[in-house]
């Protein structure tokens, strides 16, 4: 028996916020000086790449939630703002998935070579990655909307358990 449209809007909320606590912990390191940044100089890097994939498992949350009839043109809005906002994070996730294929010049997308894999540019705020750029403060801001838009859904679901 599958979940009910509540049980099933009401993990998607908790998955959406456990990666809304994730985005906002990362933008947070990448803000900020770590103890291990004398140690370990690509740190910052490492985060970012933590991020793309909260911010995945953040948009997967929703895309959870868009499968309730009730909500789902609300979701779907939200998304489609969401990867306008961050358009370049699907494609910066499956390389960094794939690396082992992009290594060796074998990932779908032939636009991206292997000696592209390990150069990046970094700042405050922002990482400059495949020809890609991803700022934390977007980030986090485009994050927090489609939170909102999923949590602004409660209304219309009566919580149920399964």
């Amino acid at each position: 028996m599958k979940p009910s449209p509540e049980a099933t809007y009401e993990r998607a909320r908790r998955l959406a916020n456990f990666a809304m606590w994730t985005v906002s912990i990362q933008c947070r390191r990448i803000k900020s000086s770590e103890p291990e940044d004398d140690r370990f100089v690509m740190r910052k890097w490492a985060d970012f790449h933590f991020l793309i994939v909260a911010l995945i498992r953040l948009k997967k949350a929703a895309i959870l939630a868009k499968k309730i009839p009730i909500i789902k043109l609300k979701i779907e809005s939200a998304l489609q703002e969401f990867d306008l906002e961050l358009p370049d994070i699907k494609k910066m996730r499956d390389v960094a998935e794939h690396i082992d294929e992009y290594a060796t010049d074998d990932g779908r997308d032939k636009n991206i070579s292997r000696k592209s894999l390990e150069v990046s540019r970094l700042n405050e705020t922002s990482l400059e990655w495949l020809g890609f750029k991803l700022d934390a403060d977007k980030a986090m801001e485009a994050s927090a909307k489609l939170f909102e838009a999923i949590k602004g859904c409660s209304s219309s679901l009566r919580p149920n358990s399964d």
